[in-house]
């Protein structure tokens, strides 16, 4: 069990972004602008977690982890009260989105990994995530995007399984599947990664390396955001390592 704050940064407190402009009734020019609350308070978070790992066998064992998680004041983006400004020209009406405490939540989810030593050279080693989360505006909050957002930002599954062969004492093969469920609010899909590798260990100091990611496809999107303005695509590539241990 533990507890945790988030102190508010300095642009919770004083941030000042004009988001967009538009012209109001008589033409007057009316911009939407965030603007930060220097009376906003910490965030809170309360975190139960618990686990079992064992040896079901002598080549196989087996971690089990389970955690919820309870938040409170969390920010939100909520809109004030209308003002006029003389500066900059020509004077005109500013629409405020301020920042406030007004959401509270939870997140549960487990974790589970094996390792299976399939014989003297293979090694098996699958694992399983899975994560809801739930956030819940407080009362009086006109907030009715970061809820959703927040819930819809983070993939519900997550599965990998990694197999590591000696095939002789010193050249070793790893490969690793990833899947990875879509990210609703992001619009991004979910996708499936495979990596391999080969290892040759030339000493005890020195490895050399040479590693294909991201083999299935030309590239895949992992994350975004609704305006497009943040976007995280990875590309199929490899690479060549050089490793000495000292």
């Amino acid at each position: 069990m533990s507890k945790a704050l988030r102190t508010p940064a300095e642009t919770d407190a004083a941030l000042r972004v004009n988001i967009a402009g538009f012209p109001g009734p008589g033409g007057i020019p009316v911009i939407i602008a965030a603007i930060g609350n220097p009376h906003v308070k910490d965030e809170r978070s309360l975190s139960y977690e618990a686990g079992y790992r064992t040896a079901l066998l002598s080549n196989l064992s087996i971690d089990v982890a389970a955690y919820y998680n309870h938040y409170d004041r969390q920010n939100t983006d909520e809109p004030g009260a209308p003002f006029f400004e003389n500066t900059p020209l020509p004077a005109h009406m500013v629409l405020p989105i301020l920042t406030q405490n007004l959401s509270y939540g939870e997140t549960h989810g487990m974790e589970i990994a094996v390792n299976w030593k399939v014989n003297e050279r293979w090694t098996l080693a699958p694992e399983f995530e899975f994560e809801r989360i739930h956030m819940h505006p407080s009362a009086g909050s006109l907030d009715t995007t970061t809820a959703p957002d927040t819930e819809g930002s983070d993939p519900h599954f997550r599965a990998q399984i990694r197999s590591h062969v000696a095939v002789t004492n010193r050249l070793g093969w790893d490969v690793s599947a990833y899947y990875v469920d879509r990210l609703a609010a992001l619009d991004v899909a979910s996708y499936t990664r495979l990596d391999t590798g080969l290892t040759w260990r030339w000493s005890e100091r020195f490895s050399f390396s040479v590693v294909g990611q991201n083999l299935l496809k030309d590239h895949h999107l992992e994350f975004g955001n609704s305006s497009a303005a943040t976007v995280t695509s990875i590309k199929r590539s490899g690479y060549a390592k050089l490793t000495w241990q000292y």
